[in-house]
């Protein structure tokens, strides 16, 4: 995998650090791609972006991708992130989630 992923609107061009992405939001036909220190828009399915990147990303609900290594904390059915964004999951994606996070985690150790 890349360590950049390209984003292509109409308006702009650019590469964007997959390190910097903390989630990314399907919203109808653009993806939302929300990075430490911006979001930005693009016409494409979160599955194309979702190719394009490494194991560190889950795929928490149909429309919602997250970086588990920009997170730093789950509780109460919440997803805190590092760049403090807070994101409230559905019972069983939450159940999920905190799964896949804790065995992430143990591999860190």
């Amino acid at each position: 995998m890349g360590e950049y992923i390209p984003v292509i609107t109409k308006e702009c061009s650019r590469k964007v650090r997959v390190d910097d992405i903390v989630y990314l939001e399907q919203r109808q036909r653009k993806v939302g791609i929300v990075t430490r220190e911006a979001t930005y828009e693009c016409y494409e399915k979160i599955s194309n972006i979702e190719k394009q990147l490494d194991e560190r990303f889950y795929h928490t609900l149909k429309k919602l991708v997250v970086n588990l290594e920009q997170i730093s904390a789950m509780r109460d059915q919440n997803v805190v992130f590092q760049n403090g964004t807070v994101l409230m999951l559905g019972r069983e994606s939450y159940i999920r989630t905190k799964q896949v996070y804790t065995a992430y985690l143990r591999k860190l150790i």
